[in-house]
């Protein structure tokens, strides 16, 4: 693996996550799944579909929450995610900084067992590319700027999603990034 600039990242997680808006409504593709796995033991613990963070994530959140409650039709409500998405929301990369979350159902295995002494890394490919990196792990609170942005933004895919869930924010150490290709 060869060391890589972290904006390298940040523009293949954007170009893929608007291709996908473009050319599937939406539909994940591989490299948009997070593969968590134990940095100690190289064990694959869990594979998720994750959200990329902006910046500002607090007014994320709160787009997120308007375009919720601006209609009660969650066939109205996808076909805008997926007109937002497609478009501009992920023409600038700049506006990410490579944090990402992932919603977990409260009885979880991974989330039971999680451990923040325990050194995780997670891991990207599509196709012949791909970055692997140790992240930080943290549980969030419904109070959270970033629990709210990815909740309102899951609710947008998933109508019956409920908030009684727990929400991880992985903080990507940086200076660790590799890449494959």
């Amino acid at each position: 693996m060869t060391k890589v600039g972290w904006r390298d990242f940040i523009v293949w997680q954007c170009s893929l996550r608007q291709r996908n808006f473009r050319m599937f409504k939406g539909k994940p593709s591989d490299g948009v799944v997070c593969q968590i796995y134990d940095k100690k033991t190289n064990t694959e613990i869990k594979k998720f579909f994750c959200v990329l963070l902006e910046k500002q994530v607090k007014e994320a959140a709160k787009m997120f929450e308007y375009m919720n409650r601006r209609t009660y039709d969650p066939e109205e409500r996808y076909s805008k995610a997926v007109k937002l998405f497609s478009s501009e929301y992920f023409n600038t990369p700049e506006n990410f900084d490579g944090r990402f979350t992932a919603t977990f159902m409260k009885n979880d295995k991974f989330i039971i067992n999680l451990k923040p002494s325990k050194k995780y890394n997670v891991q990207f490919f599509e196709r012949d590319t791909g970055f692997d990196f140790p992240v930080k792990i943290k549980k969030l609170k419904k109070s959270d700027s970033e629990w709210q942005c990815t909740f309102w933004h899951n609710l947008m895919f998933n109508p019956s999603l409920n908030d009684d869930i727990e929400v991880l924010l992985f903080t990507p150490i940086k200076t660790e990034l590799k890449t494959r290709s």
